[in-house]
C-alpha cells in the first residue's frame, strides 16, 4: 500500500498560513505605528485616551468570539460536507448579529455615555481627550463587528489573501487619514478614532467583491431556529471567556508586580506583555490558518488529515518559537533597551525576567494551539478549561511566589499537565483517540488512504489496493469492479489533463455503500458540471463514470480539486 502523504494538507496550510500571519502583522505594526503618531501629533495625554478605550475594543473583540468564530468553525464544517445552505445560513446569521449588536452597543454606549466615561476614565485633566475618542469608538461599534466578522468567513471561504489585502489598504488607510485628520483637519484626538472608523469600511468594502464569486457564501433569508444558536454560543464560549479574563489577567499582573517588585516590576511586566504581544503574531497566524482548514477537513470526515494539519501547526511553531526563544535568552538586555529600559535596576530585573518568562510564552503558545482541535470534535468541557486554566493560573502562581516571574511557567505547566490528565482518562475510555489532541482515527481495517504518484505505475497500484481493500470488506464483486474502474477513469484523468503533483485517494465502505474520494492540486475540474453540459462529448469513460456511481460530489477548495464517488456496496460475499 502506498502510505498517506502529507503533501496536499501541507500545501493547504501554508496557503492560509502566509496570509494569515501577514494579517496579524500587519494590524500589530499599524497599532504601534498608529500609537507613534497620535503620541506625536496629539501629545501623551492623547495617547493614554486612546488606551482607556482599550476595554471598549476588547468588548466588542470578546463579543465576536462568543459567536463568530464558532460560527466559521461549523460553516467550515458544512462547506467541507457540500452543505452550502447551512454555511450560508451560519453567514447570514452571524452577519444580522453583528450588525444588531453593533446598533445596539453604539445606541445603549450614547445613552449611558457619562457613566461609562466616569468609569472608564478617573481623570478630569484627560476627560476632554478621551471623551471624543469613546464617544466614536462606540458609534463605530457595528462597522468594527461587520467587518470582523467578514474577516473571518472570507477567510474560510477560501480566499484568505483577500483579507490580507483589505486589512493591509484599511490600515494604510487608517495611518494616513490619522495625520491629515489630526494635523490638517485640526480635529484632534477625535481625528484618530474617525480614522479608525473609516478604515473598518475600507476593509467591509474590499472584502464584498468575494461574494460576487460563483459558488461564495450568500446573505439569505432564515429563521433564528434554522441554525443551531446554542451549539453556537457553546463552542465560542471558552475563546470569550479566554479573551474576558485576559484583561483579569493583566490588572492582576500589574497588581502583583507593583507590590512585590515596584516600579521596576511595572516596567519589566510592559516590557514581558510586549514581548507576548509579538509571539501572537505567530501563535494567531498559525490558529487562524488551522480553524478553516481545520473546519472543513472535519466536514470532509478527514480525520488523517486533521491530525496532519495539527503536526505541521505544530511544527511550524516549534520552529518559530525556538527562534523567538533564542532571542530572548540569549540578549534579553539588548531588548530592555530597544524598548527603553536602558540602566539601572530596572535593567537588571529585564535582564533576569525575560528569560523566565520566554518559557511561559513558549508554553502558551503550544497549549493554546490545543483549542481548535477541542472545538472541532466537541469537547466543550476540554475546551472551557484550558481557556481559563491557561488564562488564571500564571497570574495566579506569579502572585503565590511574590512576584517571581518563573510563576508564570510554573502556571502553564500545572495547565498542561491538568489537560493531559483529562486526556489520558478520555483515550483510556476510547482508544480510537490520538493522544492529547483526542481526533478519532479509523485504523487501516476499517479506511483506504494513500497518496499516489502522477504516473501510471502509481495507479495501477493503487487500483489494485482498492480493490484488495474493498474484497476484504465484503463488498460483492460487481460493486469492486465498478468502483474500481471508476476511480481509475477519475485518477487517469487527472494525470493525463490536470496537471496535478500530488494525488490522495482514500475509500471506505460500509452497510451504506462504498464512498471513494479523490483529492488533487491540479487545474480545476468539475466532472458532474462536465458531463451535465457536454455529456458523451468530454470523453465516454467520464460518462460511464457518472452513469456508475450512484452520487458525486465535487468541490474546488484550497486550491484542490475534491471529488467524492458514491455507489452501492451490493451483497455481501460470505
Amino acid at each position: 500500500m502506498i502510505e498517506r502523504k502529507s503533501n496536499l494538507i501541507n500545501k493547504a496550510f501554508n496557503r492560509y498560513l502566509w496570509a494569515s500571519v501577514l494579517t496579524v502583522a500587519a494590524t500589530q505594526i499599524a497599532n504601534i505605528v498608529d500609537a507613534i503618531i497620535v503620541g506625536n501629533l496629539v501629545g501623551p495625554d492623547g495617547l493614554a485616551a486612546v488606551n482607556l478605550s482599550k476595554p471598549l475594543l476588547q468588548t466588542f473583540f470578546a463579543l465576536t468570539c462568543l459567536y463568530v468564530a464558532s460560527s466559521t468553525i461549523l460553516s467550515g464544517m458544512s462547506i467541507g460536507k457540500g452543505d452550502r445552505k447551512t454555511a450560508d445560513k451560519l453567514f447570514s446569521f452571524s452577519m444580522g448579529l453583528s450588525l444588531l449588536l453593533g446598533l445596539l452597543i453604539m445606541a445603549f454606549g450614547l445613552l449611558f455615555f457619562d457613566s461609562i466615561s466616569a468609569f472608564l476614565c478617573q481623570s478630569d485633566t484627560l476627560r476632554p481627550l478621551s471623551d471624543p475618542f469613546m464617544r466614536i469608538t462606540l458609534i463605530s461599534a457595528a462597522p468594527q463587528l461587520l467587518m470582523l466578522t467578514l474577516n473571518q468567513f472570507v477567510t474560510v471561504d477560501g480566499d484568505p489573501g483577500m483579507v490580507s489585502r483589505a486589512v493591509i489598504v484599511g490600515n494604510v488607510c487608517n495611518i494616513l487619514l490619522d495625520i491629515v485628520f489630526i494635523k490638517y483637519f485640526s480635529l484632534g484626538i477625535a481625528g484618530a478614532a474617525s480614522a479608525t472608523c473609516v478604515m473598518y469600511i475600507v476593509c467591509i468594502l474590499m472584502l464584498m467583491p468575494h461574494f460576487r464569486k460563483k459558488g461564495s457564501l450568500r446573505l439569505c433569508r432564515m429563521k433564528l431556529g434554522e441554525v443551531e444558536s446554542g451549539r453556537i454560543f457553546s463552542i465560542g464560549l471558552p475563546l470569550f471567556f479566554s479573551t474576558v479574563l485576559m484583561s483579569v489577567q493583566y490588572i492582576g499582573n500589574n497588581y502583583a508586580a507593583s507590590r512585590f517588585l515596584g516600579d521596576d516590576g511595572l516596567v519589566t511586566m510592559a516590557v514581558c506583555i510586549q514581548l507576548l504581544a509579538f509571539s501572537m503574531i505567530i501563535l494567531t497566524g498559525t490558529l487562524r490558518t488551522i480553524q478553516p482548514v481545520g473546519s472543513i477537513l472535519k466536514g470532509l470526515e478527514d480525520s488523517r488529515g486533521m491530525l496532519m494539519l495539527m503536526k505541521r501547526g505544530y511544527s511550524f511553531m516549534a520552529v518559530c518559537f525556538a527562534f523567538y526563544t533564542a532571542i530572548l535568552l540569549f540578549f534579553p538586555a539588548q531588548i530592555g533597551s530597544l524598548l527603553g529600559v536602558t540602566e539601572g535596576s530596572g535593567l537588571d530585573m529585564v535582564r533576569k525576567a525575560v528569560p523566565l518568562f520566554s518559557l511561559n510564552i513558549v508554553c502558551q503558545a503550544m497549549l493554546c494551539n490545543l483549542l481548535p482541535p477541542f472545538q472541532f470534535y466537541d469537547r466543550k468541557g476540554l475546551a472551557l478549561l484550558l481557556s481559563i486554566a491557561q488564562t488564571l493560573l500564571p497570574m495566579v502562581f506569579f502572585v503565590l511566589l511574590r512576584g517571581n516571574w518563573i510563576g508564570f511557567f510554573v502556571g502553564q505547566v500545572v495547565t498542561g499537565l491538568s489537560i493531559a490528565v483529562c486526556t489520558m482518562v478520555l483515550r483510556h475510555r476510547d482508544r480510537r483517540l490520538s493522544p492529547i489532541l483526542l481526533i478519532p482515527l479509523k485504523n487501516d481495517a476499517e479506511v483506504l488512504d494513500m497518496t499516489l504518484q502522477t504516473t501510471t505505475s502509481s495507479l495501477s497500484e493503487a487500483v489494485s489496493a482498492l480493490r484488495r481493500f474493498l474484497t476484504s470488506r465484503g463488498i460483492s464483486s460487481h460493486t469492486v469492479y465498478v468502483a474500481a474502474v471508476c476511480a481509475e477513469e477519475f485518477i487517469n484523468n487527472i494525470i493525463r489533463h490536470g496537471h496535478a503533483t500530488s494525488i490522495d485517494l482514500a475509500a471506505s465502505a460500509g452497510e451504506d455503500g462504498v464512498k471513494i474520494s479523490i483529492h488533487d492540486d491540479g487545474m480545476a475540474f468539475n466532472p458532474v458540471d462536465a458531463v451535465r453540459s457536454s455529456g458523451a462529448e468530454i470523453g465516454l469513460g467520464l460518462t460511464l463514470a457518472s452513469a456508475f456511481c450512484k452520487n458525486i460530489d465535487y468541490k474546488y477548495i484550497f486550491n484542490q480539486n475534491m471529488v467524492v464517488l458514491e455507489f452501492e456496496s451490493g451483497h455481501k460475499e460470505l
